[in-house]
């Protein structure tokens, strides 16, 4: 059987533009970032984005290529991943964890601002587990914040239903060889 990462991301906001960005330069090397917010025209505040940065302070700038987009009720999301990283070879510059979690969130939850990660699936098998906190870096949250992120994203890439799960509320399969439709 092949192996599988398990990669666990404590998120913590929610931040404006500015305060992530000062946030980050002090606590964040490398990490991932959320969008929450409404383009124009829409009515209803949606996750948009998903990034990830090895130094997370050069990416959180206004005039930043997708985040310019989300201009009402715009909510930044730090997230940091708290799993080792694989063994082995490194095939890539950027860490296979921060990597393969954005991979997913864009893909499973189709994030609109994320095309390019949106259009094919990861080549191994992730799970990846969110849990999120206060700005204080300790409380955590009761309630995520947002209703369609969910706590688990399974995705077992060998024939089996690659699963959004909301603890306590409800569960969304999706059936292979299906899921690997965009």
């Amino acid at each position: 059987m092949p192996k599988h990462l398990m990669i666990a991301i404590d998120w913590f906001g929610p931040y404006d533009l500015d305060t992530a960005r000062n946030a980050a330069k002090t606590d964040y090397a490398h990490a991932l970032y959320m969008c929450i917010g409404r383009q124009p025209y829409e009515r209803e505040k949606a996750m948009q984005y998903i990034g990830i940065g090895e130094e997370v302070t050069t990416r959180l700038k206004e005039g930043h290529h997708k985040l310019q987009n989300v201009t009402r009720e715009r909510q930044i999301w730090l997230g940091e991943i708290v799993t080792a990283e694989p063994s082995g070879r490194k095939l890539k510059a950027t860490r296979a964890t921060l990597d393969y979690a954005e991979w997913l969130h864009a893909r499973f939850l189709q994030l609109p601002l994320n095309e390019k990660k949106r259009k094919s699936l990861p080549p191994c098998s992730v799970t990846v587990l969110n849990r999120w906190f206060k700005t204080d870096y300790e409380t955590p949250r009761r309630n995520r914040p947002h209703k369609d992120w969910p706590d688990l994203i399974d995705y077992p890439a060998y024939d089996l239903p690659a699963r959004l799960v909301w603890f306590g509320k409800r569960q969304q399969r999706f059936l292979a060889p299906g899921y690997a439709q965009p």
